[in-house]
């Protein structure tokens, strides 16, 4: 449960079955496609950030950056940036739709960095994916997200639990009907970068 009090907010925003609802279905909206993977990479990187990039030299990331970046070709009918946070404090900024407007990687690149140390992992971030996880589920078994069966959201969230909560990849239908290629910024440096 989360309060708002005046500009506060107290609680979990992961455990508020109307915020994560909302989240999921502005992206359901898009990528009608997702599969319970492909929720969970949301809900890990909300949660998480991009903490996992720091296991990686800076170096190293930004060549991987720069090579992507390279690859994809200019887009404007993607949206610039999509929350994946349920109070929008994590946003994946789409790289095709950051090329037509932008040449400035190295931008991007110090404010992805700056996200991960600001993202760095704490033991609470198990307990909020295991409760943003455990939202999702009760969304469904509710039938306000019919698009999943309870029991297969339940098997998945088993497999999370039994690896512990690893980082994985977005489905195979995802890649291949929406070729995902973006980066997460924390949404306070979205005025820097644009």
């Amino acid at each position: 449960m989360q309060w708002k009090l005046g500009a506060y907010q107290v609680g979990n925003a992961w455990r508020s079955q109307q915020d994560v609802f909302k989240l999921l279905v502005t992206h359901f909206r898009r990528y009608h496609l997702m599969e319970i993977q492909d929720v969970y990479k949301l809900i890990y990187q909300g949660v998480r950030g991009s903490s996992h990039i720091l296991s990686s030299s800076p170096s190293d990331f930004e060549v991987n950056l720069r090579r992507e970046f390279a690859s994809v070709e200019a887009n404007n009918s993607q949206p610039l940036w999509e929350s994946i946070h349920p109070e929008g404090k994590i946003v994946r900024v789409n790289l095709a739709a950051y090329k037509y407007q932008s040449q400035k990687i190295e931008r991007l690149s110090a404010l992805c960095l700056w996200t991960a140390e600001i993202s760095t992992s704490s033991e609470k971030d198990v307990e909020h994916i295991s409760t943003a996880f455990n939202t999702f589920y009760k969304l469904c078994k509710s039938r306000k997200i019919p698009k999943f069966a309870p029991l297969e959201v339940e098997k998945y969230h088993k497999w999370v639990e039994e690896n512990k909560y690893p980082v994985v990849h977005h489905s195979e239908t995802y890649r291949t009907e929406y070729d995902p290629h973006y980066r997460l910024v924390h949404r306070d440096f979205l005025s820097v970068l644009f």
